[in-house]
């Protein structure tokens, strides 16, 4: 969903392109990732393609006219997944699109084998849950399965892996390369209980990657120090940025990944005027509860100063707002007490004011 001059084009598939190396081929970053997890290489499988993996797994679990829950909002990736496996979807917002609510997602369980899908933090809003949310729906689809998609987990620090040896329904999903800031990478590993992956394992077949990916991934996942680098660097960039654009009288929310929610009237227009300065937004207008909203994904501090000149000369009515959007945004963090939707009511405004 970009707007601008960019358009969302999906790339061949790798599963479908050149010639993969045979499972047997990515036993070296198998054990590698395992080592960094503390978990066994059997409960470890690397995939090049999420699009594809997601789809051969929900056919893999699912029954048939089964449902896939999405807690949050559904990318349209998982949207294409869930209709190639032939599942019906239902998206669980909840009383704001910015906070996580359990509740709501269990109210709509209707079997205990439905599929629930939760990208922890989500990719579009950023909003989150806690581990102890994790593990209550991990209860609840007992017969069914918990797809964790921890992408972001980088950015936000709680996972469900500790849980897995108590859950064999409970499957992690997590990024190759988010972490790094590239995005357009679809590679990633999935960790769950020995007898799933395994048997996951066989039904998926090729893992998709090519000797000349695999090799490129390799050499990215030994640079720790560039990938603590650039956290430490988007932690910093989102504040300043945030900052920044409130100063100018832009609507933003911060959010507890690598991006920045902005609120702004005219989304088409403002998503054009930034394309002319070489800036990349994602529309989220069309995504329920999130009229009048965009994306921006934090760069470097010299990409960041080139998105702030071009807001700083943009036409002033392509973005302010007469009303503020006071819904509440929630973070969890780990090690500290879960604040309540009310507490947290205070720090969704601070970076929302209005344009004096």
């Amino acid at each position: 969903m970009e707007i601008g001059t960019t358009n969302v084009t999906r790339k061949d598939s790798p599963m479908k392109g050149s010639t993969t190396v045979p499972r047997s081929g990515v036993e070296s970053l198998t054990v590698s990732l395992a080592e960094n997890l503390g978990v066994e290489p059997s409960m470890v499988l690397p995939f090049a393609d999420f699009t594809e993996t997601i789809t051969a797994y929900l056919t893999h679990v699912s029954e048939p006219g089964g449902r896939l829950i999405v807690a949050g909002h559904a990318t349209p990736e998982i949207q294409l997944a869930a209709d190639r496996a032939e599942m019906e979807i239902s998206e669980v917002i909840g009383i704001t699109p910015f906070v996580g609510h359990v509740e709501d997602v269990l109210e709509m369980l209707a079997s205990s084998s439905d599929v629930i899908y939760l990208a922890n933090p989500n990719w579009v809003t950023g909003s989150n849950y806690s581990t102890k949310d994790i593990e209550r729906l991990a209860e609840a689809t007992g017969d069914g399965a918990l797809i964790l998609d921890e992408k972001l987990f980088d950015f936000y620090g709680i996972s469900g892996i500790g849980m897995l040896e108590r859950y064999a329904n409970v499957i992690v999903l997590r990024s190759l390369t988010a972490g790094f800031g590239i995005d357009a990478d679809e590679s990633g590993f999935l960790v769950g209980a020995p007898g799933l992956i395994s048997s996951f394992g066989d039904a998926l077949g090729t893992n998709g990657f090519t000797a000349t990916r695999l090799r490129i991934i390799n050499l990215t996942l030994a640079s720790e120090d560039a990938r603590t680098q650039r956290l430490a660097m988007v932690q910093d960039e989102s504040l300043r940025v945030a900052s920044r654009l409130t100063k100018l009288g832009v609507q933003n929310r911060m959010t507890s990944a690598d991006f920045l929610l902005l609120r702004v009237a005219d989304p088409q227009r403002v998503g054009n005027f930034m394309a002319r300065y070489g800036v990349a937004l994602g529309n989220l207008d069309g995504y329920p509860d999130l009229q009048h909203y965009v994306k921006y994904c934090m760069q470097s501090p010299l990409s960041n100063d080139n998105f702030l000149t071009a807001f700083s000369r943009m036409p002033k009515e392509y973005y302010h707002m007469d009303g503020i959007d006071r819904r509440a945004v929630m973070f969890n963090r780990p090690g500290s007490r879960k604040k309540t939707a009310h507490e947290t009511a205070g720090r969704s405004v601070v970076m929302a004011v209005e344009d004096k």
